[in-house]
């Protein structure tokens, strides 16, 4: 039976980075850590943590904002989740408390991963200046922190926005921008330290997803790589995140 055990508080940070616009997970449990990976036509975004116990196995949530829910409710410090199969019942014991939770067979943030995965690989074994058909050629080393500026811009500006980053390798500076046409762009930017690229500038633009997805960067420094019109690839020194965010075609 696949299981593992976590504080409770770390277990809820991590699970709720995942909470938008998805409701159900696929859990890798590794010997001492726990990954999550999901996939869509948008983004790829896999995150691991270290657990204190595990049996290795992989666990299935198919009701993740009653799982949320219920870590919220509960004081105990450390939690046992636990599942004897795909389909089978959620097992979540928190101190004197438990949770039982039906599952489903089918997880549907897990279905793209798969094949997103087969190019990450060869990314990687291209040293991240490529990702399928789009080149790589920059990239740069910069704080997590500073990714989190646009985090408000729906608030902000209002929903429906298209986002621009721009990198700009000479002047050491990472520019982000969300606007919505009607109301108004709200801007960011952050200091590289610059370790590859050539051009003056990369530009790519993005859908609404963009900030949102930023604030699940790890508050650490991380490394990014991006291209001209190609998809943004962010990921931390020990291969515990990585998140790549597809590019999209936006009207000027």
């Amino acid at each position: 039976m696949a299981s593992f055990t976590i504080s409770r508080k770390v277990l809820s940070s991590f699970l709720g980075s995942f909470t938008k616009g998805t409701d159900n997970l696929a859990i890798r449990v590794g010997d001492d850590a726990v990954t999550v990976a999901v996939g869509a036509l948008t983004h790829y975004l896999k995150r691991s943590v270290e657990v204190q116990e595990s049996d290795a196995g992989k666990i299935f949530i198919t009701d993740l904002t009653r799982l949320m829910t219920y870590l919220g409710t509960v004081s105990a410090s450390d939690v046992t989740v636990s599942q004897s199969g795909r389909g089978r019942a959620l097992q979540v014991r928190a101190g004197k408390s438990s949770l039982e939770l039906p599952t489903s067979s089918f997880v549907a943030s897990e279905e793209q991963v798969p094949l997103i995965e087969k190019v990450i690989a060869k990314a990687e074994s291209s040293m991240w200046t490529s990702f399928g058909p789009a080149s790589l050629e920059a990239s740069g080393n910069i704080s997590g922190v500073d990714l989190y500026g646009l985090s408000k811009a729906d608030k902000i500006v209002g929903s429906g926005l298209s986002c621009k980053v721009v990198y700009r390798p000479r002047d050491n500076e990472l520019a982000l921008m969300a606007k919505n046409t009607n109301k108004g762009k709200m801007f960011a930017t952050a200091e590289v330290e610059a370790v590859s690229g050539t051009k003056e500038s990369y530009e790519s633009n993005f859908a609404h997803w963009l900030p949102e997805l930023l604030t699940t960067v790890p508050d650490t420094v991380v490394q990014f790589h991006m291209g001209e019109s190609a998809p943004l690839v962010i990921r931390d020194q020990d291969g515990s995140y990585l998140l790549l965010v597809f590019d999209q075609e936006v009207e000027a």
